[in-house]
């Protein structure tokens, strides 16, 4: 009588649900991230409730806590739009377009702010911070929500170091993110990340 032997190996639940975790977390780090977009401050482009990719590794890899850059590979252009960093008076992270990157000049004229990234209307107290020419140095961005009226960014507190910028979006439901949509006459700026 032959015997016949099967070669059976264990499947181990808790270690393979630890390893789905860890690959992961990893990808919400480095590469791939959604986020659900709570405001109005990018409408009509992006609106409440969209749930928007974001690659974290668009412009280079950081580490996870401190946020410095490990290894950087391109810079945001005027156009992209982007996961942003809290910054002082926002304690979330917010979507937004970037309206120029430094080293630049930001031209304010009869109420229009204009760069690269097009021209946006500025409301009466930014425009008694904005006249003429505007320095923009190396190493600092300008950030604008595609909804004037419902926006708070750049105009509000000036232009932030580029370390704030989180990723770039690639996709959001209702479309895909690029340059196409600068920015003419209306204001780019956001709170809108887990709002």
């Amino acid at each position: 009588m032959h015997e016949v032997r099967t070669n059976t190996r264990y499947i181990h639940v808790p270690r393979i649900i630890m390893t789905a975790m860890l690959v992961a977390l990893f990808m919400k780090t480095f590469a791939v991230d959604l986020v659900i977009i709570r405001g109005d401050s990018m409408s009509p482009t992006i609106g409440t409730s969209t749930v928007a990719l974001v690659a974290r590794c668009a412009y280079g890899l950081r580490l996870p806590v401190s946020g410095t850059w490990v290894l950087r590979w391109a810079e945001p252009e005027p156009g992209d739009i982007v996961l942003v960093a809290p910054v002082d008076r926002n304690p979330r992270r917010v979507i937004k377009r970037v309206f120029e990157l430094g080293p630049a000049y930001l031209n304010a004229e009869a109420g229009v702010l204009s760069g690269r990234g097009g021209s946006v209307k500025l409301e009466p107290d930014s425009s008694s911070r904005f006249s003429g020419f505007s320095y923009l140095p190396s190493g600092r961005v300008f950030i604008v929500g595609d909804n004037g009226d419902r926006s708070f960014d750049s105009r509000d507190y000036g232009s932030l170091p580029i370390e704030k910028i989180l990723g770039k979006v690639l996709l959001y439901s209702g479309g895909l993110s690029g340059s196409a949509g600068k920015s003419h006459e209306s204001k780019d700026a956001a709170a809108d990340v887990d709002r």
